[in-house]
């Protein structure tokens, strides 16, 4: 047997251990302390029959939502949005002059997303931006530009950064939808807002609206998204992963269309809201300066 010698006092006598008298023995514990040690553990897991449970939730209701606007005062216009767990928060800054040269007819619109390095449990987030935050800058992009009148602002550029700080699942949606709110509050002109649902379809036939982290990384599921500008019945994006059979999408897209009203519908009422609120603070100040 070996000797460490970085030990003051290396030990001599030891004897390595023995496992073959614990295997095929059983865990039990009984009143007069005597121990029996099972130490086989059956850690076979089968993608295919993994049990999806649903707390206090339907596999057609959305999780709770909660948002916020103005929550940034550095920025032109920001807003904070939760979806169950998942946590984002979003900025916009503009529109204003760019300092590049070239010139053009309507404004440049530019997106950054980034990760926390403490948003999520299941993946490392580093510092550095990756592919995955590049290529969700790009869907969000996509997803709102059509709903933005750029050529209300030429020569100029709107950014809109978005930090999310926890990631439960649908982290696309929340983004999409704080990017929204974020535009509204910044007072840059739309012609409607857009709104934006998932859904996970597994292979037993459940279709889950809202999805979470465990249920958007279940192997065998896929997964449709959705973002529409419901005041003008148009759809701006529509992003599938996985496969799915016609008649599936067609529900799954339904599904989603639906939850893009009912979270529409809450974007208003938090906008209107939010402007009763800050005409209420008005009249107050104007009150006291009398």
């Amino acid at each position: 047997m070996k000797i460490d010698y970085r030990c003051s006092n290396p030990i001599k006598t030891t004897k390595p251990i023995d496992y073959s008298v614990y295997k095929n023995k059983k865990l039990s514990i009984n009143g007069n302390g005597n121990n029996n040690i099972n130490t086989s553990i059956n850690t076979t897991v089968n993608s295919n029959n993994i049990k999806i449970q649903r707390i206090n939730r339907s596999d057609e209701q959305l999780r709770q939502i909660f948002m916020k606007i103005g929550v940034v005062s550095q920025g032109s216009g920001s807003s904070y949005v939760e979806m169950g767990k998942t946590k984002v928060l979003c900025t916009i800054h503009g529109p204003r002059a760019t300092q590049k040269t070239e010139l053009f007819e309507t404004a440049k619109l530019n997106c950054e997303l980034k990760y926390t390095t403490f948003s999520s449990t299941t993946e490392k987030i580093e510092y550095v931006e990756n592919s995955k935050e590049k290529d969700l800058s790009l869907l969000i992009t996509q997803s709102i530009i059509g709903s933005i009148r750029l050529e209300k602002y030429p020569k100029t550029a709107i950014d809109i950064y978005i930090l999310v700080l926890n990631d439960d699942g649908n982290v696309l949606v929340a983004s999409i939808t704080a990017a929204t709110m974020a535009l509204a509050d910044a007072g840059v002109e739309m012609f409607d807002m857009v709104s934006s649902c998932s859904v996970s379809s597994t292979k037993d036939n459940r279709t889950l609206i809202d999805p979470t982290t465990s249920e958007e990384t279940i192997p065998t599921s896929s997964t449709i998204l959705v973002a529409k500008m419901p005041s003008l019945n148009e759809i701006t994006q529509i992003i599938q992963t996985g496969e799915l059979q016609y008649t599936n999408v067609l529900e799954c897209v339904d599904l989603c269309i639906d939850g893009c009203d009912k979270i529409y519908s809450i974007m208003k009422q938090n906008l209107i809201d939010s402007l009763l609120q800050k005409q209420k603070e008005k009249e107050q100040q104007q009150q006291q300066q009398q």
